[in-house]
């Protein structure tokens, strides 16, 4: 009966967390100062918004998070990160295309030109930055789906795991800063502070736990 009672504040936990990862991004977005665009396109953006605050609470239902490991066991931990990384890794791949779906509704641009300028201005380097980004998260997915096809030792593995994972979120929230449209003071704090809580428990779990070793 403990262990359940266990399991169930566990999880009732894990609901908080995440629901902190939802209001927070949602009032920033409520109170900032942003340009009016239309209906679809608020609507895209907060989509894309909650993804990446999403995968960043992911980090906290990982092997880092020793008590949740303990108490409802490590593969229980792993359906969770599973569920979770792969759900809102789909949603941020869409996140090109959600910037090029709108220009099918207006007179401006096309698609396909806003597309082709998206990819290849290497001028800039919010863009440029959003390019590694889309990359690395790109080869994530791929390593992560396809992991027992690769023929890499779990170890090597669950490292270049965790290095593709550290190179995305610090240049995918750089990308944001420097080039999203809600890359504002509030939205930076909230990045740069979520972002790094993740890499130092990252950090704490393997580095330092490696060169204890």
């Amino acid at each position: 009966m403990g262990l359940i009672m266990k399991k169930q504040r566990n999880i009732f936990r894990l609901l908080i967390l995440a629901l902190f990862f939802i209001i927070v991004p949602i009032v920033l977005y409520n109170l900032g100062d942003f340009p009016k665009r239309s209906f679809l396109m608020d609507v895209l953006s907060i989509i894309t918004i909650l993804g990446f605050s999403l995968f960043l609470s992911q980090f906290f239902s990982t092997r880092i998070n020793q008590k949740l490991v303990k108490d409802i066991r490590m593969v229980n931990v792993l359906k969770i990160h599973k569920f979770i990384g792969y759900l809102f890794i789909s949603i941020l791949l869409l996140h090109p295309f959600f910037i090029v779906v709108p220009k099918f509704f207006d007179n401006g641009v096309s698609p396909t030109d806003a597309f082709l300028t998206l990819i290849t201005s290497f001028n800039s380097l919010g863009v440029i930055l959003g390019i590694i980004a889309y990359t690395s998260m790109l080869i994530l997915l791929i390593t992560a789906f396809f992991r027992f096809k690769i023929y890499l030792k779990y170890k090597t593995w669950r490292y270049l795991h965790g290095y593709l994972t550290t190179l995305f979120i610090i240049t995918a929230t750089w990308h944001v800063i420097n080039l999203g449209r809600h890359g504002t003071n509030p939205f930076s704090i909230y990045y740069i502070l979520a972002v790094v809580s993740v890499i130092y428990f990252l950090l704490k779990t393997y580095l330092f736990k490696t060169s204890k070793k």
